[in-house]
Formats: C-alpha cells, structure tokens, sequence
C-alpha cells in the first residue's frame, strides 16, 4: 500500500499556486533556486499537513495527540527537481492562507527521505499518511508517518537525535526528545 497524500482543504492547492505563480511572474522569490527557476515549470507536489508540539508537550511526555494541526506544506518542484517548500497558516477565519516559501536542509532532506520512506516495508502493511511534525524549540522536523494503528516519526536532517531518514516508533522519538530537552534546561 502506497504512502497515503491526504486532500488539503478544497481551494487551498490553488490559493498556494496562485501565489506561487504570481511570484514568479513577478520576480518577488527572494530565494536562489525559486528567483532561477523555470516558472512555466514551477508546480506543487505531495501535500501534506503541517503539525507542531511544544517544548511544554515534550517535556511533560505528551504523545502525539498534543501535536495540533497548523498548516498545509507542499514541495515546490520544477520539473523532476525539488527546488523549495510552500506553507500555509490557519487564518483567524478558520481558512487557510499562503504563509511562506522556503528552501534548505529541511526541504531537500524531505525529498531525499520521502524516497526512502517509499520503500519501506511497513507501508505495504498499514496504509501510513503523510504528515509534518515540528518542534521549533528544538529546531526538530519530522515527517510523520501516522495510521490509526502505529506512528513512526523519520527525522530530517539536520537532527539534533540523529536517525536522519531512520523510522522511528513514535513512544521512542519523544522519549529522545525529552532527554535532550532536560538536559538542555537549566536547574531550578
């Protein structure tokens, strides 16, 4: 069974290509492959949504069902190549509205791993959705592989628990992240 793309919320896809293409028509992308980029060929791929959790969460061992849903991610590609990362943000009407595009390690590390993920044997057993984990306290993305009967969180590079592009049991993902954010704190 393939890696599931859930279905953003109806207009979303063409809110983010709109705003995609009016940058480039525009020349308005202030990031180097966006500006060099091919615009007839700039087009989005694999939508999935974006999820964040608390340094608060972590440390006080929450699960997954802390992670509250904050956006829809796209990846920008041009052509076969995979050039940059397209957000959006819940809006104070409950609509989701263009936030961001962005490029880096994260980006590209989404890339390489989604090739990865794609082959792993667990997904010929349950069918696993696409998603995004982020923890900005500390600086940790993940995607996020989520069936009703099993989560695996595949870090992306750079990690600071390592075990970029490696699945992860979910318990165990947070467990690590928790030692690394009580040894960051300071004593009471």
């Amino acid at each position: 069974m393939p890696l599931h793309l859930p279905e953003p919320p109806t207009d979303v896809s063409e809110k983010v290509k709109g705003k995609l293409h009016a940058f480039a028509d525009g020349a308005k992308f202030s990031t180097k492959a966006l500006r060099g980029a091919r615009k007839e060929r700039l087009d989005l791929s694999t939508p999935h949504q974006i999820f964040t959790m608390g340094l608060d969460d972590i440390v006080a061992g929450a699960g997954l069902t802390a992670a509250q849903p904050v956006g829809w991610r796209y990846l920008v590609v041009d052509g076969s190549e995979t050039l940059a990362s397209a957000e959006t943000t819940l809006a104070p009407d409950g609509s989701q509205e263009m936030s961001q595009f962005t490029e880096g390690p994260f980006v590209l590390a989404t890339d390489q791993t989604l090739k990865t993920v794609q082959k792993l044997p667990q997904l010929s057993a349950a069918g696993f959705e696409l998603r995004l984990l982020r923890i900005p306290a500390l600086y940790v993305m993940a995607l996020w592989l989520h069936a009703p009967m099993a989560d695996l969180l595949v870090p992306l590079a750079p990690s600071p628990i390592g075990k970029e592009g490696k699945p992860v049991p979910s318990a165990q993902f947070l467990s690590e992240l928790a030692e690394l954010a009580h040894a960051a704190s300071p004593p009471a």
